[in-house]
Formats: structure tokens, C-alpha cells, sequence
């Protein structure tokens, strides 16, 4: 086993696994497998994690007024459509939201343009990736 990244794969790259839509967080990461009593399981490396820089280009971004206390799915769906990018609003929103999912009524989040995700989401995984390391 090699968390090193030099085995893993990514999951679109895994012949039988799923593929994953772009905003979907475990897409970031490489998925690596271990082999035990002739199957194969696959798993991420739950050390990895993703911070978000301070300097995002103001005009990447927007602001959400939460009209009631909120799950950040919720939220993600209100925004963006999904659930599934309930990350990037409680990355972008850390120090308002605190340690919880939830969001309180008359917060202001901050939210990447829904157009300009996957921009986000490739140099993400491009900044995650040195010298055939993964982050």
C-alpha cells in the first residue's frame, strides 16, 4: 500500500468505480487500493484535506445572504443547483460558519461564480499534485 500518491489513481481512472461529476469533493483526491483475501478495496487518504487561499479574485466571487438557519447542502442546492458543492462554500466561509455544517439565518457567505467552478476545481487538483506526490 502508498499513500505517496505514486500508485493511486484518481477515480475516473479506475476501470469498474464510478465516474465522479466535477463537483463532487473526493474527485480532488487519488483513490489507492489494497488487496485482502483476493478483492480489492479502494480508499482515499482521509489525511488529505483542501484549503482555500485568502487572495481569491473578488470577481470569482459573490455573496449569499442565508434566509434561515440552513444546512450547507442546502445551501450548495440554493447557490449552484447540487448539493454536492457544499465544500466550497464552507471552505470559502470557515471563519463565519465555524466548526458546523449548518449555516445561520442572516449569515453572508461567500460563493465561487457557478461558472467559474471548474476552473476552481482544476487548479485545485493541479496545486495538489508535486512531483507525483498528491497531497
Amino acid at each position: 500500500m502508498s499513500l505517496t500518491g505514486k500508485t493511486g489513481k484518481y477515480q475516473d481512472e479506475v476501470p469498474g468505480l464510478p465516474g465522479l461529476p466535477v463537483n463532487r469533493y473526493e474527485r480532488i483526491f487519488k483513490v489507492y487500493t489494497e488487496k485482502n483475501n483476493g478483492k480489492e478495496f479502494y480508499f482515499y487518504n482521509i489525511l488529505n484535506k483542501i484549503e482555500m487561499p485568502s487572495n481569491i479574485d473578488s470577481s470569482l466571487l459573490e455573496t449569499y445572504t442565508v434566509k434561515g438557519n440552513e444546512a450547507l447542502t442546502t445551501t450548495s442546492y440554493n447557490i449552484y443547483g447540487d448539493i454536492h458543492s457544499w465544500w466550497i462554500i464552507y471552505l470559502l466561509n470557515k471563519e463565519t460558519i465555524g466548526n458546523s455544517f449548518f449555516a445561520k439565518g442572516g449569515q453572508e457567505l461567500s460563493y465561487i461564480l457557478p461558472e467559474m467552478r471548474g476552473v476552481l476545481y482544476q487548479q485545485m487538483t493541479d496545486a495538489t499534485v508535486f512531483s507525483n506526490k498528491h497531497f
